[in-house]
C-alpha cells in the first residue's frame, strides 16, 4: 500500500514483508503503513494491539486453549460417603522387635568367665537374651461403653425437633381459641346465676389482712392476756427509770402560797 506522500525514486519497506509488498507501484519513495497483519505476525510484545473487550495476544508458543494448567491431585480412594457410612476401626500398630539386654549378658558373659573383647562379642552371639517388654505395652487395652453396648450414644440429648407441622396447621392458635371461649362461657355463666352475687378475687395482701383481723378476733373474743413483748433476756429484770408525775396537779399550775 502507498501512503500519501511519496517523494523519493527507492521505495523503502518494512522488515519481514514479502517481495511484492516491499516494492510500491510507483517509482517514488513512500511511507509505509504498518498493519494488523504484520503486527500479529511480528511476535512483538510491544507491536501486538489488543482490541477493545479482547485480551491482547500472546506472542508465546503456548499449549491449546483446552489444556490445564497447574497441579492435578490425585483423586482420594476413600470421600466423605466412604467416610461416614463406613467406619474405619483401629488396627494396632505391631510391637516393635526388642534388643538384647546387655546389662544381664554381661551379668551371664562375668559368671562364665569371659574377660577380653573378643570372648564377649563370641558370648553375645552365642547367646541372644532379649528386653523384657515393659508394662505399659503388655497392659489390658481400655474398654469403652460402645464396646459393650453397640449402640451406646456419645455426647449431650439436643432438645427435640420443633413440631413444624403444628405450627403451619395452626394446632396450637386453635387450642388457645378454644381456652378463650371456655374462660368466656366460665365468666357467663357465673354472671347468670340465679343469686346474682358477684365473686370478687382477692389479692394476696387482702387474704392476709383478713386473716390477721380474724385472728384477733378470736383473741379479743377468748379473753386472753396479750403476748409478751420480745425483750432481751438481761433487760427482763431491769426496773423502768422513768417516773411521770401525779396526774392530780398540773404541772403547769405555780404552786401558790396559803
Amino acid at each position: 500500500l502507498k501512503a500519501p506522500g511519496c517523494s523519493g525514486a527507492s521505495a523503502s519497506a518494512p522488515s519481514g514483508l514479502g517481495p511484492d509488498e516491499s516494492r510500491p507501484p510507483c517509482g517514488a519513495t513512500c511511507t509505509f503503513d504498518m498493519s494488523e497483519e504484520f503486527r500479529r505476525r511480528s511476535r512483538n510484545a510491544i507491536l501486538v494491539k489488543d482490541d477493545v473487550g479482547r485480551a491482547k495476544p500472546s506472542v508465546y508458543d503456548l499449549p491449546p486453549e483446552e489444556h490445564p494448567y497447574g497441579w492435578s491431585e490425585p483423586p482420594d480412594a476413600e470421600g466423605a460417603r466412604e467416610i461416614m457410612h463406613h467406619w474405619a476401626k483401629h488396627v494396632p500398630r505391631a510391637r516393635p522387635a526388642t534388643g538384647q539386654d546387655f546389662r544381664k549378658l554381661n551379668k551371664l558373659a562375668a559368671q562364665q568367665g569371659v574377660v577380653n573383647s573378643t570372648g564377649m562379642s563370641d558370648f553375645r552371639r552365642a547367646n541372644d537374651v532379649k528386653l523384657a517388654p515393659s508394662a505399659s505395652a503388655s497392659a489390658l487395652p481400655k474398654i469403652i461403653p460402645s464396646d459393650v453396648i453397640p449402640s451406646f450414644v456419645y455426647g449431650n440429648r439436643s432438645r427435640p425437633s420443633t413440631p413444624i407441622a403444628g405450627v403451619v396447621g395452626g394446632r396450637y392458635a386453635a387450642e388457645w381459641e378454644e381456652l378463650l371461649d371456655l374462660r368466656y362461657k366460665k365468666l357467663a355463666d357465673n354472671r347468670e346465676t340465679p343469686t346474682g352475687k358477684h365473686i370478687v378475687k382477692m389479692t394476696k395482701a387482702a387474704r392476709q389482712q383478713a386473716h390477721s383481723a380474724h385472728a384477733d378476733r378470736l383473741l379479743k373474743e377468748a379473753d386472753l392476756p396479750p403476748p409478751e413483748l420480745f425483750k432481751l433476756s438481761k433487760f427482763k429484770k431491769v426496773p423502768s427509770r422513768l417516773k411521770l408525775p401525779s396526774l392530780q396537779r398540773a404541772v403547769s399550775l405555780p404552786a401558790l402560797s396559803p
